[in-house]
């Protein structure tokens, strides 16, 4: 066998050509290989490193449980460490939003919280405030000053009215980049205040703790452990809260490893099509080798053996080469992805613990797992050149004569011109020309789908489905405040703010098409959700919206003039989630109060429509608003829609702000906050995905080079001998430019045929899963136009290349060239 390996190392020099391409395919091949798992794993990673680095470490948490119920669940079996926390109430404030809690030692230590600087609260007047907060409540202080506070305490009915206290600042609280951000902030008060404001026996706490048990069980495992004991103390799935995030980075949970293994598994497809369609294609120009070796004495076995230790061979050279250029690369690809990071973004945290070096990249079995594949690789696309060139006889390969086709003889011509001499050079073997053009369009299918799916992720779609609009001015509502009653919503449309002179106004200015106005009604029904009886809310749409509910029906059936009726409903498709026995025909009896008039009707369900999110949001139920006008007396409006010439025009949210300043009840939201949310999660996915796409294209036109080269050197006596009776180095171009046009056309018919036909599926199933929110199809126009032009750019720098190298040799070597 020592033999065997040497001449499959002779072979692999002598045949450079075609190895250097096997090499660049198994070493691309390799890189693709190593940097899909170590991207995902290192992502995975740092994601888990943030969330250990942030999240708090309470596996979860049971809300509004009781002394009584803290002393049962302390000492069951399934509860480890646990903690105390009692939300107390909350300081008014126009700026921002600051709640007023309560948290014993471990509860601190299980939410990370730690003190900028002074100490936690212990007696009644202590407080613990952070600069920001201070700030947004226009109050200068430092630690030891005493602060006036308005404060407003939660009660079984809602907010009780707000009264002021006089506090001492005990210390400081840092101010983190969401808080700032969102203005959403907590002050800790001491457990002497709680219970001199709450009479002990009505204090509740949120219940943190963490699973007792074994760290290596599984996430499932844990969660089902706290659904278990919080059924024993009757506790509703709807008061526990689970730190999901926590759970995932510190539990197996084997979520991402499907996702990995399916594109390494395309890699993998896409490499051995590759490494096959190499070796066959150059099958034809060694059949007399093989056929030779067979004479001498070299068995089956032998040949198979030569054959694939030639492919091994190359594989020991490209695998490590493949493997230290993916190391090199692997830290700049995850600084790229993070690259888009801002003060206020978590990626920031992403990129720090990446460039603090907080998590390790090199994973020593990604290395194992890249070389032990790519060489499974390698192996099976070698499984049918092996057979092939074990099953050679000695007397085929020394009868074998090139391009001929078995059993046939060239058809030859009266006139013979150049378009006839690339027919008959293909025709020669159409097998290996079938199957250079369908491996190459297997990747260019592939390449097709996913630019479909990327065309259709488009972040001013995904704007436009979740506002109806460019701007919405919406009713800022709020339930159980005593210190702010106007905010509830039967108060809120008695003198609604939404007025016929506000739509006017709006309506008045530059820019604005039109403003609609939409109706809300929020009502008890008799469906059930979690054993009791669900509250819902009807939209009520103006007529102008119809067409678009009309076209995203998808069961039953509906005119306008059923909505107009009062008693018929469409029901949005997201209901179905909460309420999955809803079907058409069905009654539902909806309940409303405006705090003087009381309406009860029985609604029938005449459709169900899947609609974008903009189209009525977070109402599942609608009706016309002629009809939903009618259920109560006062001016239920919920809110406008602005509809304007563009997506975005600062002067004209600067007007539309300064109409709507002037009332705290209402909030402007806008097309671009959408926009700019999507555009920002989108640009990481586009960009991985196309720059794997990339490599994945690069390894699918080895193909092609191949096939051109292989068909250069086959037939080089050839071409010298036509050259010698009067063919030009032009004709020559020509044809050689004919044939690689035909690889180039075939492959781009299959590919973007095919690709284009698989492409509208791929969409619809985005679409039903709510895939970044695609609603419309888009045909990858771009990305087609790009794949044809690299290939025909490919083919035609391959025939300057080639036809100058074929020039380079005189006429009389091409001529005596021999296998």
């Amino acid at each position: 066998m020592k033999m065997v390996t040497r001449t499959a190392f002779a072979n692999m020099k002598y045949h450079k050509s075609k190895n250097i391409l096997t090499g660049i395919a198994i070493f691309l091949t390799t890189v693709l290989l190593f940097i899909v798992p170590s991207v995902g794993m290192n992502i995975i990673d740092a994601q888990f490193a943030m969330v250990n680095k942030v999240y708090p470490t309470w596996h979860a948490l049971y809300r509004s449980v009781d002394m009584e119920t803290v002393a049962g669940l302390a000492a069951h079996s399934n509860v480890g460490i646990y903690g105390l926390r009692s939300d107390m109430g909350m300081i008014p404030s126009e700026n921002a939003e600051i709640s007023m809690c309560y948290m014993d030692e471990t509860g601190l230590e299980l939410y990370r919280i730690k003190l900028q600087e002074g100490t936690f609260p212990s007696e009644e007047n202590e407080i613990v405030v952070s600069e920001g907060m201070l700030k947004d409540l226009e109050i200068t202080a430092d630690i030891g000053d005493t602060v006036i506070l308005p404060f407003q305490r939660y009660t079984k009915d809602g907010m009780d009215y707000a009264r002021e206290k006089e506090f001492r600042i005990c210390g400081f609280l840092p101010d983190g980049d969401t808080a700032l951000k969102k203005h959403t902030y907590t002050a800790l008060i001491s457990e002497q205040f709680l219970k001199e404001e709450i009479p002990e026996e009505e204090i509740t706490y949120r219940f943190l703790f963490r699973v007792a048990g074994d760290d290596r069980a599984s996430v499932d495992e844990v969660e089902k452990k706290i659904k278990d004991t919080a059924e024993d103390f009757g506790i509703s799935q709807t008061d526990i809260g689970i730190n999901d995030d926590y759970l995932i980075a510190n539990y197996t949970d084997p979520s991402a490893v499907p996702i990995i293994v399916m594109i390494m598994l395309v890699v993998m497809l896409a490499g051995i099509i590759t490494i096959y369609s190499i070796y066959y294609v150059s099958m034809t120009q060694r059949v007399q080798e093989f056929g030779r070796m067979k004479a001498i004495g070299a068995t089956r076995r032998q040949i198979r053996q030569i054959v694939l230790r030639e492919g091994l061979c190359v594989a020991a050279v490209a695998v490590p080469l493949g493997l230290i250029a993916s190391t090199i690369l692997i830290r700049p690809i995850l600084l790229f992805f993070t690259a888009r990071a801002d003060d206020n973004s978590m990626v920031q945290i992403y990129r720090e613990i990446i460039l603090n070096h907080e998590i390790f990249l090199y994973k020593w079995w990604i290395y194992l797992l890249a070389a032990a594949v790519t060489l499974v690789t390698v192996y099976l696309s070698l499984l049918i050149p092996m057979r092939k060139a074990s099953a050679i006889s000695e007397v085929e390969a020394m009868r074998f004569q090139g391009n001929q086709v078995k059993g046939k003889v060239r058809k030859g011509y009266r006139e013979l011109t150049i378009g006839r001499l690339t027919r008959t050079s293909i025709a020669g073997n159409k097998k290996k020309s079938l199957i250079t053009i369908l491996s190459m369009s297997i990747t260019g299918v592939f390449v097709m789908v996913v630019a479909t799916a990327l065309s259709c992720i488009n972040p001013v779609e995904s704007a436009n489905n979740d506002i109806y609009g460019q701007y919405e001015i919406s009713l800022n509502a709020e339930s159980g405040n005593m210190e702010h009653p106007e905010r509830e919503w039967k108060n809120l449309i008695r003198n609604n703010p939404l007025s016929e002179e506000l739509k006017e106004q709006i309506e008045g200015l530059e820019g604005v098409r039109k403003v609609e106005a939409f109706t809300f009604l929020l009502g008890e029904t008799n469906l059930e959700y979690g054993g009791e009886k669900a509250t819902e809310t009807i939209a009520g749409l103006p007529e102008s919206c119809f067409q678009e509910l009309k076209a995203g029906i998808v069961e039953g059936d509906a005119v306008w003039e059923d909505l107009l009726e009062g008693d018929k409903i469409i029901v949005k498709k997201e209901m179905l989630y909460w309420y999955p026995d809803i079907k058409v025909g069905d009654m539902i009896r909806f309940q409303c109060s405006d705090g003087v008039r009381t309406e009860t009707r029985n609604l029938e369900v005449i459709a169900i429509g899947d609609y974008r999110f903009g189209l009525g949001e977070y109402n599942y139920m609608i009706m016309s608003k002629e009809a939903a006008d009618q259920f109560l007396d006062e001016d239920c409006t919920g809110y406008f829609q602005v509809i304007a010439e563009e997506n975005y025009d600062e002067d004209l949210e600067a007007k539309i702000r300064q109409l709507t300043d002037s009332s705290e009840l209402l909030v402007v939201g806008t097309w671009k906050e959408h926009f700019d949310e999507w555009k920002q999660s989108m640009s990481l996915t586009r960009g991985a995905c196309y720059a794997f796409l990339s490599i994945l294209s690069i390894i699918c036109v080895m193909n092609l080079i191949n096939t051109m080269i292989n068909s250069i050197h086959v037939r080089k006596k050839e071409l010298g001998m036509m050259q010698a009776i009067g063919m030009t180095e032009a004709q020559l171009k020509k044809m050689l430019r004919l044939e690689g046009m035909f690889y180039t056309v075939g492959t781009l018919l299959v590919s973007i045929g095919l690709g284009s036909a698989l492409g509208y599926p791929a969409f619809l199933w985005m679409k039903s899963g709510h895939w970044f929110s695609v609603q419309n199809y888009h045909y990858p126009a771009a990305a087609a136009i790009i794949v044809a032009v690299v290939l025909v750019a490919v083919q035609l720098f391959l025939t300057a290349v080639l036809s100058h190298s074929v020039q380079k040799e005189s006429l009389i070597d091409r001529i005596r060239f021999s296998e």
